[in-house]
């Protein structure tokens, strides 16, 4: 069950960057893509935060150390990018703070691909 807990978020965070960005900025305007993205990253991270939950509920269950560690990581990250960073994200980009807006962005991202690499290495452990 944790491994497709893990690979389910794996999967949700790639395809996201993977089809939905591409998509939404060959469709929609510069306005609606920031409309739309704001009502879409509080319910990614959401969904991430409740995988975690569970994930880690089980692992807990298992007693599995490395997966109570990782789900613990998964869960603080998917609440600080939605109730911290994003809130800041989007005030940084309301008041055309460029400098402000970029360097919090690249934090997101970073944390994003902290978290794509841990789904990765935990998955190489559970399926080695």
């Amino acid at each position: 069950m944790l491994v497709l807990i893990t690979a389910a978020i794996l999967s949700f965070m790639i395809f996201f960057p993977l089809v939905v960005v591409t998509s939404i900025f060959n469709v929609l305007s510069e306005k609606q893509a920031s409309t739309f993205l704001r009502t879409f990253f509080p319910k990614y991270y959401l969904y991430g935060f409740f995988l975690s939950i569970l994930g880690l509920v089980i692992a807990i269950m298992k007693e599995e150390i490395v997966s109570i560690i990782f789900f613990i990581f998964m869960s603080i990250t998917f609440v600080v990018l939605r109730q911290i960073l994003t809130p800041m994200i989007n005030k940084a980009k309301d008041e055309t703070k460029e400098t402000k807006f970029n360097k919090l962005h690249k934090v997101s991202v970073f944390i994003n691909f902290f978290q794509i690499v841990s789904c990765i290495i935990l998955l190489f452990i559970y399926l080695k």
